[in-house]
């Protein structure tokens, strides 16, 4: 494990890239900047270019924020998951929402 500022330069066989939601990733300090964001674009394709063979883009449903228990839609993925070209990813949600257990 280690930050995106870290792995730039490196390559991995596998990349997994957690906490890919808006809020999170981009941080929400940076959208209203747009330079700010940016620099969080060029950090993920740091992350994402890390990758070899296979890159996971993982992100939640349920957080906790602050001991707060918060549903996430599936459309709050991270706009940078969004952005990539059709065809590029793999979905794999094999659970639909009400089969995911409760752990929150």
């Amino acid at each position: 494990m280690m930050t995106l500022h870290a792995a730039k330069g490196l390559e991995f066989k596998i990349v997994f890239m957690v906490g890919m939601e808006e809020g999170l990733f981009p941080h929400s300090r940076s959208m209203m900047d747009k330079n700010e964001l940016e620099e969080e674009r060029r950090l993920c394709y740091v992350g994402m270019t890390r990758a070899r063979e296979k890159l996971f883009l993982t992100y939640c449903r349920k957080r906790l924020f602050f001991g707060q228990k918060t549903t996430i839609s599936f459309i709050s993925g991270s706009r940078f998951i969004l952005e990539l070209p059709e065809g590029t990813l793999e979905r794999n949600l094999n659970t639909m929402e009400s089969d995911v257990p409760d752990y929150l």
